[in-house]
């Protein structure tokens, strides 16, 4: 799945939230964060921390790759990023 917007990164967020069937608190005592953080980060907010960020998706198993789209947009150059050295876990 491609994400290009922060809304979308919330979309997913909140989608992978309610397979577990957490709610948002219960996020956000895994995450530890407030539950608004959660709700906001989840609606898109633009200026979410990035460690945080990471953190949640860490927290929800969503697997983050980073690369260069190709010009026929079928080809992706990724790279694997350890969110464990980033978030310091």
């Amino acid at each position: 799945m491609f994400i290009t917007s922060v809304i979308e990164l919330g979309a997913l967020v909140r989608s992978e939230r309610k397979k577990r069937n957490w709610t948002q608190q219960k996020l956000a005592q895994q995450v530890g964060v407030k539950s608004l953080w959660i709700s906001q980060f989840e609606r898109g907010k633009p200026t979410a921390q990035v460690g945080l960020v990471l953190r949640t998706l860490k927290t929800l198993d969503i697997v983050l790759q980073a690369g260069n789209i190709s010009s026929d947009k079928e080809q992706v150059d990724s790279m694997d990023i350890d969110l464990d050295s980033i978030v310091g876990l």
